[in-house]
This record gives C-alpha cells, structure tokens and sequence, in this order.
C-alpha cells in the first residue's frame, strides 16, 4: 500500500496551515497454527490518517482512513469548528526543569544522526524477502518448524510479515517518508504439561534463522521431572526474551522526558548518578541494525542515538518538541503518535542493552541452584514512579542446582521494583537476541544474572 505524496499534500492543502499529517499504511500477512496445524492465514490492508492542525495556541486533532479529499474536507470544516471554539492555550511552561523538589536542572545533551534525514525522498528499509512474499513462503515457515519436531510434540504460535508505509508531512513543508517491512514467527512447542517458545524477527526475512527453530525447541524440551515450586529468595537468570520484556517495560515507564521533567520518573532529576548496576549499559538507536531500524518518529523527527545509561549512570532520556527543552532543545526523535494507547509522554523506540563478556554456559554455572526464566508473559506496572510491577513466567521456567538444569519449575507471579532487580545484576550475557512489545518497535539484549534480593518467590 503506498501512499503517493501528492495524496498528501492535497490533504495538507485541504487541511490549511499548521497542519502536521501522520500517515500508516499496513499490510500485515499472518499464518497462525495450533496443535501442529495451521488454523488460519489472511491478510490485513488498513490506512490510518492522523491529523493535528495548530493555530493562534489552539490545537485540534482528528484522523481519518482514506485520503480521499472530500472525507479530508469534511474533517478539515470539523476541527476547524473546534478551533473556533476553544480558548486560547496559555504559553507553554519550560520542560527543562523537573518539578521534584530538590531534582537536579540543566538539559540532557543528544547526539546527532549518524547520517541526517532528506526532508523529502522515501527512505526505505524494506526487503524483497517481505514485499514479495506469498503465502506459500509462510507455510514453509511452520512446515520446516514443525517437521523439525518429534510426533509427541504439539506446536502453536503464529507467523506474521508486515509492510508499512509511513509518512509525516507538515504545512510548513516536512515531508518524511519511509517503508518498512518485517518478519516475526512466534514457536510455542508443548510436550505434555511443558511448553518452551521460541520468538525471531527482522527485517528481511531471508535473515530470519528458522532452521535453527526445531533444535531450539528440542533442546528446551529437555526431559525433566517438575518439582514442586521454590519458596523465598533465589537467583534468578533471566534469558533474552524475559529481559526485552523487562527493558521495555522499563524504558516506556522510566526513560521518557516528560517524566523526567515534571518529577513523574524514578530517574526525575538524577542525571549523571547511578540508578542501575554498573554492568548495564543501555542506547537507544533507530540506526541499529542489531534492532529493526527506523528513521524518525510520528513528529517527523529524526530518530538519534540517545545514551540513555552508561555503566549504571544515568546519561539521557527521550524527548519529542514539547520535552525538547530537556535535551538541549533537541529532540531525540521519540513522539508518539496521537491518541496512543500508552499515553502521549515522549517513550523509547529501538532499545539496545550492551552485551557482557559471559557465556550462557558460564551464567547458568554462575547462577548455581536458582530460578531459570525464559519468557515473561506480561508486565504490568502498579506504581510507575516505584517501578512496582506485577507478571508471570511462561514458556520453559527451570530449577538449577549446581549449575545444571534439574527440573522444570511451575509458572511463577513476581511482583518487584525493576529498579531492584536492575541494581542486582551479577552478570550480563555475550549473546544478544532481538524482540518487539507492543510498544516499542525493538529491544536487543542479553541473558541477565540476577541476585537473590529483589526477587523472592511467593
């Protein structure tokens, strides 16, 4: 579905001055399977318009699914009736300052991009692999999956390619423009009461290692008995797909501007201290590759490599142009889109935590008799300035002892302070997986070591 420019600035002609146009258009092709067959495949077409026009301190927003002129008209004689009819906004008050008594001021300095946008002309990270793909290319997805298994095995989950065409344009003459594609399949292998899962994604999907998907299921599979569940604090190693959960929940909650700015976060003016171990050291960067790039952000900024922690100290957050005061008067390239469903505060987009110099061989050795977590079904924050969150494992949850795995351990609910479990990292991983949330576009990290403290086992 792409989205010709001259569609646009029709809309933006249409709209009037101080119009911005944030532009989604989606093909998202899926194959879902359950108990080793496929139980659907289709195909998803949408276009989402969202509008927001701006003049004399009023600001009105609306959105659309077509760009056919008269649906922009009708919408354009809508907020433009609502802008006769507000009152003026009072001038907006300074972002650079967090409100927090005693909170450190002064503003964040950003990097700038590797290599600056166009301010027109598409910028495409779109593969062949994806654009060009037919169902069949999925089947042969979930066949090479499940063949790969024994017949005592059951698979479900799902296999999804996206294409997304994105563009923002301003009255003024911001025109951003770039396509997108994606890869993602999600394995979920059950062995009698035991389930392991197995997530890979990226951009072109000739990248993907399904192959590798029925070893890694084998192996997670591992003939164990069940022991009953562990009571009280133990280590915890956390594999990747459980730390992109974490991270993410983390980042959305914590590393954001406007938290920081109005005493919100748990990081609210504590530039340049500690608020994590020193062991972790977190980006965030549309430019990776590692990650699932992107250029600039539903504002149309341009995405730039934000340090947002440098060995445990607190060195930056994210801003869109309302925070931008806070990081230099810059922004970083982390606008939301209107009417997000996670809330309109500026939020991190392409995480990437720095990997360690230990090997899965040598965390599990390291974590001796504890709790091995592979996946985190959910984070749910109860007090976001706390951090307090509440979740549950799923999908392989091990006991080990001496360093080896002896058991699979039944489904367990944490609820910790991340800033808690962030502060007892004993150990990092060298390997690094990628993931999504639903969102943040991408997050890279590796295993995590956690000590017995912030986490205790009801």
């Amino acid at each position: 579905m792409s989205i010709e420019q001259s569609q646009v600035e029709q809309a933006l002609e249409i709209l009037g001055e101080g119009t911005r146009l944030d532009v989604l258009g989606e093909r998202a092709d899926l194959l879902r399977f359950a108990e080793s067959q496929i139980t659907a495949q289709h195909s998803e077409r949408r276009l989402r318009v969202r509008v927001r026009t701006t003049r004399n301190g009023r600001s009105a927003a609306g959105s659309l699914e077509t760009l056919e002129p008269a649906a922009v008209q009708t919408l354009a004689d809508r907020l433009n009736a609502a802008l006769a009819d507000l009152p003026a906004s009072p001038p907006a008050r300074s972002s650079q300052a967090p409100s927090e008594p005693g909170a450190r001021t002064g503003t964040i300095a950003v990097e700038s991009p590797g290599a600056a946008l166009p301010e027109e002309a598409p910028r495409v990270v779109a593969w062949p692999s994806v654009l060009q793909a037919e169902p069949a290319d999925r089947h042969r997805w979930f066949s090479t999956v499940r063949d790969g298994l024994d017949s005592s095995t059951t698979l479900g989950g799902a296999i999804r390619y996206d294409v997304l065409d994105r563009v923002v344009a301003h009255s003024d003459g911001l025109f951003r423009a770039e396509t997108l594609t994606k890869a993602a399949i999600q394995a979920i292998a059950k062995k009698g009461d035991n389930s392991v899962s197995v997530r890979a994604m990226h951009r072109d999907a000739d990248q993907v290692p399904v192959n590798e998907i029925p070893d890694q299921l084998r192996t997670a599979l591992t003939p164990l008995p069940t022991w009953d569940a562990h009571r009280g604090p133990c280590r915890v190693l956390l594999k990747p797909q459980a730390v992109i959960t974490l991270m993410a929940t983390y980042g959305h909650f914590v590393l954001g501007a406007t938290g920081y700015a109005t005493g919100r976060s748990a990081v609210a003016g504590r530039l340049g201290e500690k608020v994590v171990s020193d062991l972790i050291t977190l980006v965030d960067d549309g430019s990776d590759t590692d990650g699932l790039p992107s250029g600039f952000d539903a504002e149309g900024n341009v995405r730039r490599c934000t340090r947002l922690i440098d060995r445990g100290i607190l060195t930056g957050v994210v801003s869109d142009r309302r925070r931008a005061a806070v990081t230099g008067g810059v922004p970083t390239g982390h606008a939301v889109p209107d009417g997000w469903r996670f809330g309109g505060d500026p939020s991190p987009s392409n995480l990437l935590l720095a990997p360690g110099d230990v090997s899965d061989e040598e965390l599990l050795a390291e974590c001796g008799s504890g709790l091995v977590v592979n996946r985190l079904d959910y984070l749910r924050s109860l007090h976001p300035k706390q951090t307090l969150v509440t979740g549950t494992t799923r999908d392989g949850t091990y006991w080990a002892e001496n360093g080896e795995l002896v058991a699979w351990h039944p489904q367990v609910r944490f609820t910790f302070r991340m800033d808690d479990v962030l502060n007892a990292v004993l150990a990092v991983g060298n390997t690094r997986e990628c993931g999504d949330t639903t969102f943040m576009d991408s997050v890279v990290v590796p295993s995590l070591l956690i000590d017995a403290g912030p986490l205790v086992l009801p």
